[in-house]
């Protein structure tokens, strides 16, 4: 991916919220901090276990990563609690 197109994804976008599409409300805006839950064990927590994300980045090769503990981790670790 060139960096113009991670360029033009950071235009609309922000590290501070994150859009998520529910069931009951439809599309809403998650501002950081928020809650996850560890769903697939990853560096040193554990599945179950609940983790505040502090902002939200987009890799190099488009997908989402969340930064928790000053560390980014791929989203697909995680479920957003709502």
């Amino acid at each position: 991916m060139g960096s113009k197109l991670i360029d033009d994804i950071n235009k609309y976008t922000s590290s501070e919220s994150l859009l998520v599409h529910t069931k009951s409300k439809g599309l809403i805006r998650l501002y950081c901090p928020f809650t996850v839950e560890v769903i697939q064990s990853v560096d040193c927590f554990t599945v179950g276990e609940q983790l505040e994300v502090v902002r939200v980045k987009i890799s190099k090769d488009l997908k989402l990563v969340y930064i928790i503990n000053g560390k980014g981790y791929y989203h697909y670790y995680f479920s957003i609690k709502v």
